[in-house]
């Protein structure tokens, strides 16, 4: 088995088992492609957490220098999300 980052308390196994039960996924060409006049555009999601965890996502992030958007991409990549690292990449720092 391959040696993961930790990431505190969250059931990692647990969660790989769930996403090894999803359908794979594959971009299609023109999602990897866009056309150059048109950047595309960040989908927003709204989650609603403990505010334990909250917290503890916003010290863990700020502890590591990312974002808690850096941070969450990173931790979703290490569970088998087709994450790239320009997906990662904090927009504001370029």
């Amino acid at each position: 088995m391959s040696k993961k980052k930790s990431l505190g308390d969250v059931d990692v196994a647990a969660l790989e088992g769930l996403a090894s039960s999803f359908p794979a996924t594959q971009a299609s060409p023109s999602q990897d492609q866009p056309a150059k006049d048109k950047p595309i555009k960040d989908v927003t999601i709204t989650l609603r957490i403990p505010p334990r965890i909250a917290k503890d996502l916003k010290i863990k992030a700020a502890t590591a220098d990312k974002t808690q958007r850096e941070f969450i991409l990173e931790g979703l990549k290490l569970m088998g999300v087709d994450v790239k690292d320009e997906d990662i990449a904090d927009r504001r720092k370029s």
